[in-house]
């Protein structure tokens, strides 16, 4: 027999990093605010009594992420993953496919599903390919986190949002671990981050998130040359910013505008259109 889950991928517009970078539990996380949305990872698992096989795309591979959190349930089975959006472009994709993967091994041995969130939260922290997407990608909807880790050490805010979000890949994919383990950067995206959930009040909404996420992505100075004349073009049609973080964007406005201008600028199979989604990781077959 099969389990298949499926979880959104996820997009932060700003956020700030835990300070005690050595602890990874469910009590840290990074603070911030973003959405996720209806394209995602799909994990079909089949239990077994060797190591884990894990498939990505139709592709054998080693996911660390993914292998540490389905360990904590079982010894062995076949993971077959798929994926709606790359990786490393700040889309939430190795926190999507560990949560989907470890939702679908727990609904395999019908056990409780909210156990995935933990052991989904911890292997991205260990791994640093995220630090708050999981707890996002729980819940679905538009969220703002104001206090880092999993509730009821963490603080998580979420409302259902009806809107139309267009993507763009505007550059190479960046190395999230990477970033995360750079003490300057760290430091560099807390001092701006810190300001900017100040000014994001909890009942602030949608619109405000936008100029916010832009105000972020100037601050840091994130954006590089395609991303920077991405926003440049979107901002003929719509809102939007970074996505964090990745060489990538998201907006809102005339989407079938935004998706013309994208198309031409950056290639048509660059450019997504997806809307909230409001209902988080579960079983789906």
């Amino acid at each position: 027999m099969t389990t298949t889950a499926f979880c959104p991928a996820h997009i932060t517009g700003f956020f700030t990093l835990p300070l005690d970078d050595k602890k990874m539990g469910d009590k840290e996380g990074s603070r911030g605010a973003g959405f996720s949305v209806e394209l995602g990872a799909k994990a079909e698992v089949e239990l077994g009594r060797d190591e884990w096989s894990i498939m990505v795309n139709g592709e054998h591979t080693s996911f660390m992420v993914v292998e540490k959190t389905v360990f904590e349930f079982a010894e062995g089975g076949t993971i077959k993953i798929e994926t709606d959006l790359p990786f490393s472009q700040g889309f939430g994709m190795s926190g999507a496919c560990a949560l989907a993967s470890g939702t679908a091994v727990l609904g395999e041995l019908g056990e409780e599903l909210d156990r995935a969130l933990s052991a989904a939260h911890r292997a991205e922290m260990f791994c640093r390919t995220g630090m708050g997407d999981v707890l996002a990608q729980y819940h679905g909807g538009f969220e703002i986190r104001l206090k880092g880790g999993l509730p009821p050490h963490g603080e998580i805010k979420v409302s259902e949002l009806d809107e139309e979000i267009v993507l763009a890949i505007a550059g190479n994919p960046l190395s999230t671990p990477d970033i995360l383990r750079d003490p300057f950067m760290a430091g560099w995206i807390n001092a701006v981050g810190e300001d900017i959930m100040d000014e994001f009040l909890p009942e602030d909404g949608f619109e405000r998130f936008l100029e916010l996420s832009l105000k972020f992505a100037e601050e840091t100075e994130f954006p590089k040359e395609g991303v920077r004349s991405a926003l440049e073009i979107g901002a003929e049609a719509g809102k939007g910013s970074m996505a964090m973080i990745g060489n990538s964007v998201f907006f809102v406005g005339d989407n079938e505008k935004l998706k013309d201008i994208f198309a031409e600028g950056l290639g048509e199979e660059h450019v997504y259109l997806t809307s909230i989604d409001n209902e988080g990781v579960r079983i789906i077959d």
